[in-house]
């Protein structure tokens, strides 16, 4: 019997410490691959690495998903966000300062009912539909030694009639998987890269594994079978190989 209670004494350390060993340094997600939480990580990892190389010595404020900032929520959406700020931590290093994670201020009533918007279908970002008209620049001017904002969830469906998104302004976004009508035609959008007002955006690349597909252990070679990351180095290649997505 205390042979017994031995062993199961040092089956619950090891098993705690594995724990703590994990959420350390996530050697069990590396070594059996990765699923939509890791692609994510891995996405934002990559735009953060160049904002790191590019951006260096900037700071700059994060948009968020306002609704991984409340309760109740499904475990699904405070997961993303997690998984999203810990691959762009990782990218970005010392070289950009986050100065902070905001929620942008959604329209009335739409944090507490979210289906009374009228959502495209088509998009990748549903929380372009939700958010306030001013939601923006309010906090742009709260962060004005800010130049660049990272969103993770998309640009706002007023996004050019803002004051952030006008050519004086010095603001640069970094984009995750943004709808680009949004933005406008393939002229605007190459303006929009090409001008430095869009720094970088990651895209799904055509013909990627499907989601539930785990991600292997080669980072570089996951992030390239899976993701564009556009910038003005290469968007006019990428328009030529890809033009629908533009």
């Amino acid at each position: 019997m205390k042979r017994s209670l031995q062993i199961a004494s040092i089956l619950a350390l090891s098993i705690l410490i594995l724990g703590l060993v994990e959420a350390q340094f996530h050697l069990i997600r590396h070594l059996f691959g990765r699923g939509p939480l890791g692609q994510r990580e891995l996405a934002l990892e990559f735009l953060g690495q160049y904002l790191a190389s590019h951006q260096a010595g900037k700071k700059a404020i994060v948009l968020s998903n306002p609704f991984s900032g409340q309760p109740g929520q499904p475990q699904e959406v405070y997961q993303f966000e997690k998984a999203g700020l810990r691959g762009l931590r990782q990218g970005l290093g010392a070289s950009v300062t986050i100065e902070e994670v905001v929620f942008p201020e959604l329209r009335p009533g739409l944090l507490k009912n979210p289906r009374a918007a009228a959502i495209s279908p088509a998009t990748t970002t549903p929380l372009s539909y939700l958010v306030a008209d001013d939601a923006l620049d309010n906090l742009a001017k709260k962060h004005a030694g800010a130049e660049i904002i990272v969103s993770l969830i998309g640009l706002p469906l007023n996004i050019k009639q803002t004051e952030t998104w006008k050519p004086g302004n010095n603001r640069r976004f970094a984009l995750l998987l943004p709808d680009l009508r949004i933005i406008g035609d393939q002229a605007t959008i190459r303006q929009a890269v090409q001008s430095g007002k869009i720094a970088a955006m990651i895209l799904n690349k055509p013909g990627a594994p499907p989601e539930d597909q785990p991600v292997g252990k080669d980072p570089k070679m996951e992030f390239e079978r899976r993701f564009l990351l556009i910038t003005a180095e290469n968007v006019d290649q990428c328009m030529r190989a890809y033009p629908r997505l533009f």
